[in-house]
């Protein structure tokens, strides 16, 4: 069973959940911020770019700024993520991205093909925008990331909704560092991967548990199942935090620069 589009485009509906998600990173040491990364290694001579599934805006902010010359769309399926977000931006599917053959110098899509239906057809679509020579730059997780917090939510998942119940952390295995290359390589000449990892220390229950109810619209179940997980995850990380100061977990961020 695979998240459906609709259920995706509702947990984005607006930037609150996946600003959630992402203040789990803040405890990552080293510090390691994506956007950081991402804009060195964009091209330095960046003229033209759509950033799909662009969200609330992160990347966007930082290459307008680094490349005030630039025109640099974001382009979102979710019209709630563009709230925040300066123009010039578009509501659009990756799948059929409205620019006309070879007519932007860069494509960014930073953690989203795994929400995409068709992933090949989306590669494609960045393949016919982009001109002769230009540069997609992707990220997405490592294959084993977040193993240790992703087991405890689909623990108390599973107990309330049974045990071949869809987790929607599998969603990112649609399209993580196991099977990317696969996808890119059947599209671009030349496919660089980097990758930067740090350890995450959260010191207490808060920010796991804000993580879990960020997810609410993907899990199955009624709200009354939902608060029952809830409780489940709670009393865990309870048990966790009596015997431990911290839980622990590694984070990757993999980008792949692809021409």
């Amino acid at each position: 069973m695979a998240v459906d589009i609709e259920r995706t485009k509702g947990n984005y509906a607006h930037a609150g959940n996946l600003k959630s998600r992402a203040s789990l990173y803040d405890y990552r040491k080293p510090q390691i911020d994506p956007v950081d990364i991402a804009a060195g290694l964009v091209p330095s001579d960046l003229r033209f770019a759509l950033d799909v599934g662009c969200g609330y805006g992160r990347y966007l902010k930082r290459l307008r700024a680094d490349h005030p010359r630039a025109t640099i769309v974001g382009i979102d399926a979710a019209p709630g993520m563009l709230a925040e977000v300066e123009p010039p931006v578009m509501v659009a599917d990756a799948q059929a991205i409205p620019y006309p053959d070879d007519s932007a110098d860069t494509v960014l899509a930073m953690h989203m093909l795994y929400h995409v239906p068709d992933i090949a057809k989306a590669l494609n679509e960045f393949r016919r925008v982009l001109k002769p020579g230009g540069t997609l730059l992707v990220s997405t997780n490592d294959h084993d990331d977040m193993a240790e917090p992703y087991a405890h939510w689909a623990r108390a998942i599973r107990s309330v909704l049974g045990a071949e119940t869809f987790f929607p952390g599998d969603e990112v295995a649609k399209f993580d560092s196991a099977n990317a290359p696969g996808y890119l390589e059947a599209v671009f000449d030349s496919v660089e991967r980097f990758e930067e990892r740090g350890l995450v220390s959260v010191p207490e229950p808060g920010p796991l548990m804000d993580y879990l109810k960020s997810i609410r619209s993907f899990v199955d179940g009624d709200d009354s199942a939902f608060e029952r997980i809830v409780e489940t995850a709670a009393a865990e990380l309870d048990a966790h935090f009596a015997e431990h100061d911290v839980f622990e977990f590694e984070k990757a961020i993999v980008f792949y620069r692809c021409r």
